[in-house]
């Protein structure tokens, strides 16, 4: 763990801190300017290599892999099963009583932890197929709160991946709102949530929409700006 903030930009931008150090530096964020520049430009320029770097793998690698896993042995061979002793008996049915105890008790949190695990991998898997389709675009502002604003756009997916920095938190009767803005009126591209690990949203419906915007609305959502945007960005 380094002990100098200063040092935690770069692993934050790419979502590697954890939940302590990521605490402790985003503490430090809303009083260093240097760092939070940082830490945006890092995060813009990770979701550019990311669009760089990403080719479609050669069509021979699935047969290499699968030629290769035909040769390498998936197992250690089974070792001689000895049986219990008579004193060590009573102490194997305790062990089983115990871990049987537990698997009950901890079953809800390893549901919940495998149904985060699900929504984490599918939210992985859309930012990816966004971010690495052939028509993306990058979008970036910066509010004069200091708040950033990231979109990459994709028209032939109808979709973009919405990243924040610095956004202040709101009262729990407030929620930030994104709208997608063109030609027709203000069509809506869900909320923000900043509660817990900010991570990035994958709004739908982007149609027609000629720019992005940020509204702050009543908790839940309106069907229609009630106030001007505090962010706006334009989309390619």
């Amino acid at each position: 763990m380094t002990h100098d903030p200063h040092d935690l930009a770069g692993p934050y931008a790419l979502d590697a801190l954890a939940d302590t150090e990521r605490r402790r530096f985003e503490r430090h964020l809303s009083g260093c300017t240097a760092c939070a520049e940082e830490a945006a430009g890092l995060r813009e320029t990770a979701a550019r290599l990311a669009l760089a770097a990403s080719r479609r793998p050669p069509d021979e690698l699935r047969g290499r892999v699968m030629a290769e896993i035909a040769r390498t042995r998936q197992s250690p061979p089974p070792l001689g099963r000895r049986l219990p002793s008579p004193g060590t008996r009573g102490l194997a049915w305790l062990a089983a009583a115990a871990c049987l105890v537990l698997a009950v008790l901890g079953g809800g949190a390893a549901w919940h932890f495998q149904r985060s695990a699900e929504h984490a991998q599918a939210l992985n898997r859309q930012v990816t197929a966004v971010m690495t389709a052939p028509d993306a675009h990058t979008s970036t502002t910066r509010a004069p709160t200091g708040a950033t604003v990231t979109v990459v756009s994709s028209r032939s997916l109808g979709k973009a991946v919405v990243t924040t920095s610095r956004l202040r938190h709101l009262p729990p009767a407030r929620t930030y709102q994104m709208w997608w803005l063109g030609p027709t009126a203000p069509r809506s591209a869900g909320t923000l949530d900043l509660s817990g690990k900010p991570r990035p949203v994958v709004a739908g419906g982007l149609g027609d929409a000629r720019s992005f915007g940020v509204t702050i609305e009543p908790a839940g959502g309106s069907s229609r700006p009630t106030s001007p945007p505090i962010i706006t960005l334009a989309l390619a």
